[in-house]
């Protein structure tokens, strides 16, 4: 698989090797502009198809970061694992569509799919699935940041594909006599997200607009697309198979056959631009993005874009293996929140309306019961000037639904986890500076979002804690709404909001409350205030008892905002300690109905899901950090390998794999609306991260004799002793250097 990734890298130079290989990112059709020379080997490390096996539920497709468009494969649904349309183990082509989610576990998008083929359309879709199926093999197919190609032996074509920001471009090199032809389905991906109103209209004989309605995940979502070609085409629509006549076609369900002919050897190229608010949209996009069919420059600019955003990181080490982990991981990391204005700021509102702003740029896809933890203030790091826009845009959806976004999908509110975790997100940018929307309202929003009836979050404010009895999730809720209490008041504090900082300060200790001494467990009571009887802290059942994806086991430690308090109920460090090491040594046997998202193990560790993320870490803050390294170092090693099924769990829009990219540098941000990162153990030679106003924040591990020591003797920053085990965000956007030694 390496050598396919390579080799749209080496495109990029002019050269064959790519030691010292760099490019320059110029303006051009309104991609980013770039000042400085551009390192590209970083590219050479990304492999896009780590995770699309087992339960990883990426995609291989082509895009640039933080885009609007995913330009993917899509394979026919086989169950969970197809999530993002696509799973290695498969080698069926049901065409190329233009919108895709990476790691989630509940299938969504899937819009605008694109499928060239040979031979009868109606013959061809004569088979159990009523669509045209094409089989590939993984040894003509092939990957890379910005990139995807694969060969159809069937329809003796080789596909390319490539990205903008919101346009896909096609390439499309069919070889014999037979015509040429292309099936665009908006009827397409029911399985996930069933189509309830659909259009197209040719406007002449190269161009095809259109727009396809859908519900699903979200409950209205509407996309709007236009699609050029460089050759003239002939066309029929269909309805569910059956032919259609006219210029247009308007129903719940339709697809278009495009016909070109004879072709051979002579490249098809399709450009898709789309919008979430209208057609003169998708035009507008199109045209600013790509004005030409020239695929390959679309390609270069996409890879320069990659360039410059895994270029703020550079690892130097020689293990190659870790170094396509960590490229990847941050690949992965920064392929959402997405971004959802068409190029004139308009977009459409969480209130299903078209707003327009100029002020910032709005995103959507906010996985925030996954991505608080890791993903966000890695982002702070990485792309601080983008964190402002994306605090306006939860504030935007604030403004337009009377809530901040809890899991936000193309604008709708999914509701689909616990916890109102914008508050964190917000408040982490908030005292990192990083956002210039006014405190006032930021706190107005985040006590609404805290307020609610709804969720166990009013019996949460009534009785202290969430009652077993009366809402189901009822310890993990508690748990996490202590958490983001403690960020509310932490922002109340500061804006001399006295009354708010006691009563949400208040709230951010209820975790207390369901702390069983008797057992060393959060558990479960009910509205009188009795323990839930029957009580195995390894059971599980999905979504129906006291702990959201997960058991008594891997909840109990989610008190971020408050170790020591933690510490203190389980009667010190000693007792703390041997419960985190029985956490990780016992046996990995749950009864119940175990969910798939439970992943991972190692014991009772679930390193797959998200609510144990920080476990390893709070052994930084104990005398026997060592334990933490330890345990970090496995986790490293065993949950995160660079192949297909290289992820221990889905990688939840970038979570898991921030995991690992903080993990690799050697800090982690434990609590991750403190402005702090716990100290772990660095596993390259040295990472160098490229920060704003030409400064750099260099990580280095250095053996201090003959043989280095398994775990870490000490660390300095700038030359001195780093106390506590942890280091500011302040200290890192300093510049300066890390070293931990050995």
């Amino acid at each position: 698989m390496k050598k396919h990734i390579l080799a749209s890298v080496f495109s990029v130079c002019a050269f064959g090797g790519l030691t010292g290989c760099a490019a320059t990112l110029v303006k051009h059709n309104n991609f980013e502009s770039v000042n400085s020379t551009l390192d590209v080997n970083a590219l050479a490390y990304v492999d896009p198809f780590i995770g699309t096996g087992g339960h990883g539920h990426t995609f291989p497709g082509a895009v640039v970061p933080f885009g609007m468009v995913q330009l993917s494969p899509d394979n026919p649904s086989k169950g969970w694992d197809w999530t993002s349309g696509y799973n290695y183990s498969d080698n069926q082509l049901l065409g190329f569509s233009h919108t895709h989610l990476s790691g989630t576990g509940v299938g969504d998008l899937l819009d605008v799919l694109v499928m060239p083929f040979r031979g009868d359309y109606q013959i061809r879709r004569d088979n159990a699935l009523k669509r045209v199926v094409s089989e590939y093999s993984h040894t003509d197919e092939t990957a890379s940041a910005g990139f995807y190609q694969v060969g159809l032996p069937q329809e003796k074509v080789n596909a390319e594909l490539t990205a903008t920001q919101r346009s896909g471009v096609h390439r499309y090199t069919y070889s014999g006599k037979e015509d040429a032809k292309i099936l665009i389905d908006l009827g397409y991906a029911q399985n996930f997200d069933k189509s309830v109103a659909t259009f197209m209209r040719v406007l002449d004989d190269h161009t095809l607009v259109g727009y396809r309605i859908s519900t699903g995940w979200t409950d209205f979502q509407p996309v709007y697309f236009i699609a050029q070609f460089n050759q003239p085409f002939r066309y029929q629509f269909y309805k569910e198979g059956e032919a259609q006549s006219g210029p247009f076609i308007n129903t719940e369900k339709s697809e278009v056959v495009l016909n070109f002919g004879d072709i051979a050897n002579q490249p098809l190229v399709t450009k898709v631009g789309i919008s979430y608010v209208s057609i003169d949209g998708a035009k507008l996009n199109l045209a600013s993005e790509v004005p030409d069919f020239d695929f390959d420059n679309v390609k270069q600019q996409a890879e320069m874009l990659w360039a410059k955003q895994l270029g703020k990181f550079k690892v130097t080490d020689s293990n190659e293996q870790a170094k396509r982990k960590f490229y990847t991981a941050l690949y992965h990391s920064f392929l959402a929140p997405q971004t959802f204005n068409d190029v004139n700021g308009s977009y459409f509102g969480a209130d299903g309306s078209a707003h327009n702003s100029l002020d910032f740029k709005r995103y959507s896809l906010f996985s925030l019961w996954d991505t608080f933890r890791a993903l966000h203030p890695l982002l702070t790091i990485s792309n601080g000037d983008r964190v402002d826009d994306m605090v306006s845009s939860m504030m935007a959806f604030y403004n337009e639904t009377g809530l901040l976004p809890s899991w936000d999908l193309m604008a709708n509110e999914t509701d689909v986890m616990i916890g109102y975790h914008a508050v964190p997100v917000i408040v982490d940018a908030y005292f990192k500076g990083l956002t210039t929307v006014n405190p006032e309202q930021l706190l107005k929003a985040l006590k609404a979002s805290a307020m609610q009836e709804r969720f166990g979050i009013d019996l949460f404010a009534k009785y202290g804690y969430v009652p077993s009895d009366l809402e189901v999730e009822a310890v993990s809720k508690t748990l996490e709404y202590a958490f983001d209490d403690w960020a509310i008041a932490r922002l109340a504090k500061t804006l001399n909001k006295d009354a708010d900082y006691q009563y949400f300060s208040q709230r951010s200790e209820s975790y207390k409350t369901l702390f069983d001494k008797q057992t060393g467990f959060m558990r479960g009571k009910t509205v009188t205030g009795d323990w839930v009887k029957n009580f195995s802290p390894t059971h599980v059942d999905h979504r129906t008892t006291d702990y959201t994806e997960a058991n008594a086991w891997q909840y109990t430690w989610f008190v971020p905002h408050d170790v020591n308090g933690l510490m203190a109920l389980f009667g010190g460090e000693d007792p703390f300690i041997a419960k985190l090491d029985t956490l990780f040594e016992m046996d990995s046997f749950m009864e119940g109905d175990v969910s798939p998202d439970i992943s991972g193990l190692i014991g009772q560790y679930a390193h797959g899901n998200e609510p144990v993320h920080h476990v390893p870490y709070m052994y930084s803050l104990t005398s026997q950090k060592w334990k933490g390294e330890q345990r970090i170092k496995q986790i490293r090693d065993t949950m995160y390998r660079d192949n297909p099924d290289g992820l221990s769990g889905n990688d939840d829009v970038g979570q898991m794999s921030a995991w690992y990219v903080f993990s690799a540098m050697g800090f982690y941000p434990l609590n991750p609306a403190d402005g702090q990162y716990v100290l772990g153990t660095p596993q390259f030679q040295q990472v160098d991260i490229q920060l704003p106003e030409n400064k750099t924040f260099t990580v280095k591990r250095v053996v201090s004799g003959k043989k280095a020591d398994a775990y870490v003797k000490h660390a300095t920053l700038n030359g001195k002793p780093v106390n506590m085990n942890t280091i500011s965000h302040k200290d890192v956007m300093k510049g300066g250097e890390l070293i931990f030694t050995f």
